[in-house]
């Protein structure tokens, strides 16, 4: 009988004391502003998730990306590289919350280079609704629609997060090794198939 309790028991405290992958599951979670999303995936670094709503018929992608267990004074973008599964030609979205008034800051910025603070420009796709949120002190979450075309069944995503530059208010560069260089993969639309 004491064979059958331990075991119990063990479970009980790791469910307790270790973050469980079911409370982070990106299909567990529920947006404040009451935004649902047919499809998710939890990426696999950096504390990611997406989720998406896929419009065959008008190629519009509705995404939002949220990243948790971050701060106030970091950075966070998303993005699809036309050009294959790495940082340079990436098309990012990208929020902060700003230092003077706590207000968030979304826009577009096309990756050029490896050192970029991620300036502000127009990307190869139209994107509209854009929008962001920093929610319970840990989570910056990135809304947008972004306008593809019908070649584009499978994506490739990148996604990084870093600090900001606390004099321009703006990103400073992101760490170079760790998860921070294999941040990326492709992503079905349909199926939710990644790699």
């Amino acid at each position: 009988m004491h064979k059958a309790v331990l075991p119990a028991a063990l479970f009980v405290l790791i469910t307790l004391f270790t973050p469980s992958f079911a409370s982070q599951a990106c299909k567990n979670h529920t947006f404040s502003n009451n935004r649902t999303f047919a499809s998710c995936v939890d990426l696999p670094v950096l504390n990611s998730f997406l989720h998406w709503n896929y419009n065959r018929s008008s190629y519009a992608l509705d995404v939002a990306f949220r990243h948790v267990n971050t701060t106030h004074s970091r950075w966070v973008a998303w993005a699809i590289n036309p050009s294959g599964k790495q940082m340079i030609g990436s098309q990012a979205l990208v929020a902060y919350q700003r230092n003077n008034n706590g207000s968030m800051r979304v826009y577009t910025s096309p990756v050029e280079s490896y050192a970029t603070t991620l300036p502000e420009g127009r990307l190869k796709y139209m994107v509209s609704r854009m929008s962001a949120t920093f929610e319970n002190e840990s989570e910056t979450t990135i809304f947008a629609t972004v306008h593809l075309t019908s070649d584009m069944l499978t994506i490739n995503q990148v996604w990084q997060e870093g600090p900001l530059n606390g004099k321009a208010d703006g990103p400073s560069m992101h760490a170079t090794s760790g998860d921070h260089i294999t941040s990326f993969g492709t992503l079905n639309l349909v199926t939710g198939t990644t790699s």
